[in-house]
């Protein structure tokens, strides 16, 4: 018997009716704010991801599926969206059609990591870029956007974690400042860690091992060394965001995992036992470089990715699957003909309806239809046919009635 991949997982459809309530309902919510859909391949140019996402990320280090083609090139699953995304972008043009562009995905990631509680190998994401604007109004829509959607799939107990971690400017002195904080811990950090320490202290900051964590408590914090406009930015954010009733909270120690990003960064965690540990369900941030730096003009822009997976762990209540409108129970060979027509009537007039076609007895059929939760069934057999009629029969009041085939 064969099995599947490990980390890679089947959604078979008594969970699949969660899938499509929370795909609905990311896909209205995001069109209200104007936001439209773009598909990218799974299989991109390693290269991208290396110069997108950052050499030195755990992502492009250790958990890319990459391989070289038959004509050497060397290419990789995607492992995230946004680094193609705004490759799509660049490529098409979009910036010179329309200043303020905004688009979303929907689609499978692959990272080969440890598989643990609501984190897979091959996992699906969902993401958001606004391209063009730089005003932190912009970053509150996108936060704005964010807690719509969780209020719309009823999504409880969560809150929004914001941080800015500056930009050119400013940063070289916190490295600085954290290289001589994190020295004299060398030998205590994990060897990620020590190897990152004089080039990227900042990645630092998000290692999730123990160790690690505990030295980082202390460490030098980004805010005491915000130039101006990095300041002024976060400080407008967070006063836009008092004005709203949405659940969030400073933290400073969000830094992302992902090299393009600059200033604002945000994550959403949901609270209690259910994910874990692994209890960051969305996370994003500004990247005013990343456009640039894939071959592009000088965009500012502002994205996140939402972690299906984790999103659909934690819903809370229960998403009921809909009813079956119809189930047309087919009694002898004669009712056979008339009633297929009957099912193929019904279902272009966009009613759902199914047929035991095993056509056992009335009895057997009956129980089937109750097991597909029908609302109605409709029963033809050889007297009906002879009748010009057929019996049809509400489920839920057991009321038939009596209709003519035309």
């Amino acid at each position: 018997m064969y099995k599947n991949i490990t980390g890679m997982k089947d959604i078979m459809p008594k969970e699949i009716i969660k899938w499509h309530f929370v795909e609905n309902n990311i896909k209205k919510t995001f069109e209200n704010y104007n936001y439209k859909e773009v598909r990218t391949p799974v299989l991109e140019f390693t290269a991208l991801f290396k110069r997108g996402v950052g050499e030195d990320t755990d992502i492009v280090e250790k958990e890319m599926y990459t391989f070289n083609d038959r004509n050497g090139k060397s290419l990789s699953l995607r492992p995230e969206g946004t680094a193609s995304t705004v490759r799509a972008y660049v490529q098409s043009k979009e910036y010179a059609n329309t200043p303020l562009t905004k688009y979303y995905y929907i689609g499978e990631m692959y990272r080969h990591e440890r598989p643990q509680k609501g984190r897979y190998r091959a996992f699906n994401q969902v993401g958001a870029e606004f391209f063009g604007a730089s005003s932190p109004a912009s970053d509150l829509e996108i936060i704005q956007m964010i807690d719509d959607l969780l209020k719309s799939i009823k999504l409880k107990d969560y809150t929004i974690f914001i941080n800015s971690i500056g930009c050119g400017d400013c940063r070289p002195g916190h490295k600085q400042a954290l290289i001589d904080f994190f020295t004299p811990y060398k030998e205590e950090l994990c060897s990620d860690c020590q190897r990152r320490l004089n080039t990227n202290p900042m990645r630092i900051i998000d290692c999730k091992v123990e160790s690690c964590k505990k030295i980082v408590e202390n460490s030098p914090k980004m805010s005491e060394y915000y130039c101006n406009s990095c300041s002024t930015h976060n400080n407008t954010l967070l006063s836009l965001m008092k004005n709203t009733d949405i659940p969030y909270k400073v933290d400073e120690k969000i830094v992302r995992g992902l090299d393009y990003y600059v200033k604002t960064t945000f994550e959403v965690r949901v609270s209690g036992d259910i994910l874990g540990s692994q209890n960051t369900i969305i996370g994003g941030g500004r990247y005013n470089h990343l456009v640039k730096e894939l071959g592009g003009p000088s965009v500012e822009a502002i994205g996140f990715g939402i972690g299906m997976e984790r999103v659909i762990m934690s819903l809370t209540e229960e998403v009921k699957e809909k009813p079956l409108d119809y189930v047309v129970i087919i009694l002898g060979e004669k009712a056979l003909a008339p009633s297929l027509k009957i099912v193929h009537d019904l279902r272009k007039e966009n009613f759902s309806v199914d047929v035991d076609y095993r056509l056992g007895s009335l009895k057997s059929q009956m129980r089937w239809a109750n097991k597909r939760n029908a609302q109605k069934v409709i029963i033809v057999g050889e007297q009906e046919i002879e009748n010009k009629e057929y019996i049809e029969k509400d489920m839920l009041t057991s009321e038939q009635i009596k209709k003519p085939f035309n």
